[in-house]
């Protein structure tokens, strides 16, 4: 782990979160492969069989990068995983990298419920804006982030990524709205 590593465990209604580390690989490849019809939509590609371990490699190298599980607190049962990435791109933003619920849990809250746990600490954290990116032609996703009230950013900001963010749908929301 980094020095800068996020160490974390929230507790929401019905959800523990907790962050992943280096030795964590098998639990969050089973929720990936759970989930797999997230990276089917969102990046039109089966799970790799190395992705959780690909992810927590990201994260340990990478200051202010994380992965946290979704446990039903009743149960004890991983349900979902969310991933962001504190000061990315601007110090007082986080780019949100993931955020699953298994199929039998979806259209419950529980989403929302782990992404304003996370809120609530990054606002802590000095961030007020939280970012999500993904490949403009998934339009399966755009009704999803504009539910979680997320807005496009403007073609400027596009352009501030460069020839990199010519396929990218770049999408923004201040923290806790």
């Amino acid at each position: 782990m980094t020095v800068d590593a996020v160490s974390l465990e929230l507790e929401t209604g019905r959800l523990l979160l907790h962050t992943l580390a280096p030795g964590d690989e098998a639990r969050l490849q089973r929720v990936f492969e759970a989930c797999a019809d997230h990276f089917a939509i969102l990046m039109g590609q089966r799970v790799a069989p190395d992705a959780a371990a690909q992810e927590l490699a990201s994260c340990a190298a990478t200051p202010g990068r994380a992965v946290a599980i979704l446990t039903l607190a009743a149960t004890g049962e991983d349900v979902g995983a969310i991933g962001w990435w504190r000061g990315n791109p601007e110090p007082d933003r986080a780019l949100l990298g993931m955020l699953m619920i298994h199929p039998a849990h979806r259209l419950q809250g529980l989403a929302r419920e782990a992404l304003s746990a996370v809120e609530v600490w990054l606002r802590g954290q000095g961030i007020v804006a939280l970012r999500t990116a993904f490949q403009r032609r998934r339009l399966a996703v755009h009704p999803i982030v504009k539910a979680f009230g997320f807005q496009e950013l403007s073609i400027r900001e596009h352009a501030l990524l460069g020839l990199g963010g010519v396929g990218v749908s770049l999408w923004e929301r201040p923290v806790g709205g």
